[in-house]
This record gives C-alpha cells, structure tokens and sequence, in this order.
C-alpha cells in the first residue's frame, strides 16, 4: 500500500468522524429545550432608620430615576448600591418595563456592615 493510498483512508475516515460529530451535536438533548435560567444578585444599603429585612423576604424593586428603591409590601426597607444600579438597569431592563419594576429575594444579610443582598426573579 502505497503513502496515497493511505492518505486517502486517513482522509476517508476524517470526514467520516466529522460527518458524526457534526450530527451529534446537532441532536436535541434533555438540555437543548430547557429555559435558561438566571439568577442575579445586587447589593443593596438598608434604609436609615430600619433593620434589613431578614433573609427570603419578598421585595419589589422599583427605578426611581435617580435611585432603584427596594420595598417589602409598602414599606421601603432600602436601595440598591449606587455602584450597582446602572449595571441593575441595564440586565434586568428596567426603562422597558411596564412599571419599571422587577421582583427579587432576599438573600444574605450582613451583620458586620449595613447591607443586604437581593436576587433578582424574573
């Protein structure tokens, strides 16, 4: 068998192997149909004269223009860290929003420094 002929098979069995990779992947699978789901947290300053609100509290956040207000019912329990409120604004698309508004969680609560984290769930 001469070195053409070689490569030839070599060449033969590449596309081969290629031809069933390419249908592998594009086979559905149980991951292919799933919804993507995220999760997004923000960092947020209680308000002055109240505690932050204790961990797996509902809260709404609502764009005020000049600050996003976090509030659990009616009453506003703090505000989303300066630092992050453009970065909140853009992921979560507040300005499109009906309401400009979103739903979020409580999710850890620091003693040490008055903070609170909020998850965002869409």
């Amino acid at each position: 068998m001469g070195w053409q002929q070689q490569r030839e098979r070599a060449k033969q069995f590449q596309q081969q192997t290629d031809a069933a990779l390419a249908n592998d992947i594009l086979q559905d699978t149980l991951f292919s149909r799933t919804k993507v789901v995220r999760r997004r947290s923000y960092v947020c300053i209680p308000e002055a004269n109240c505690s932050p609100p204790d961990v797996g509290t509902e809260v709404r956040i609502i764009d005020m223009q000049d600050r996003i207000d976090v509030y659990s019912g009616n009453r506003p329990v703090g505000h989303v860290h300066p630092s992050q409120a453009d970065l909140m604004r853009e992921h979560e698309q507040l300005a499109e929003r009906k309401g400009r508004s979103v739903r979020g969680r409580v999710t850890k609560v620091s003693k040490l420094i008055d903070r609170f984290s909020i998850e965002v769930t869409n």
